[in-house]
């Protein structure tokens, strides 16, 4: 496989798409309203600590970072393997978290003793990133 070839024929309106998507849902997801409370309580942060964004600046750009990254992998993995539309792509997507995230959030939160539901709700939020990005790219292809 050449990469360099490969990224040249990404199809970018689709990397655009599924890596805003992603951001969003990083946006939903941790809202006070859906998970972000009990997030926030688990980490001992209250409502008004929690809605600070005040130096947070480096984050949210390394948040979209690191959307784009794992939206360009996986668009390189799907392609590779031949994968396309929104449900193969999803369950691709979901299987990649699993495998890699999830299992490893588990042992690194089960070593530094984190809560184990900061790591539910961070695993889960990582599936379906995961799950996201790669049914949008598949929906493009």
């Amino acid at each position: 496989m050449n990469f360099i070839a490969e990224l040249q024929n990404l199809n970018y309106i689709a990397v655009a798409t599924a890596t805003i998507a992603s951001y969003v849902l990083g946006f939903v997801w941790y809202h006070w309203a859906v998970f972000g409370e009990g997030w926030a309580i688990t980490l001992g942060l209250n409502k008004e600590e929690a809605d600070n964004t005040e130096g947070l600046g480096g984050a949210f750009v390394i948040s979209l970072i690191s959307g784009l990254t794992k939206t360009i992998l996986i668009t390189l993995l799907m392609s590779a393997v031949h994968i396309s539309g929104v449900l193969s792509g999803a369950f691709f997507g979901a299987v990649i978290a699993a495998v890699f995230t999830v299992t490893s959030l588990g042992y690194y939160n089960g070593f530094a003793r984190t809560p184990s539901k900061l790591t539910l709700i961070n695993s889960a939020h990582s599936v379906v990133e995961l799950a996201l990005i790669a049914a949008v790219i598949g929906m493009f292809s």
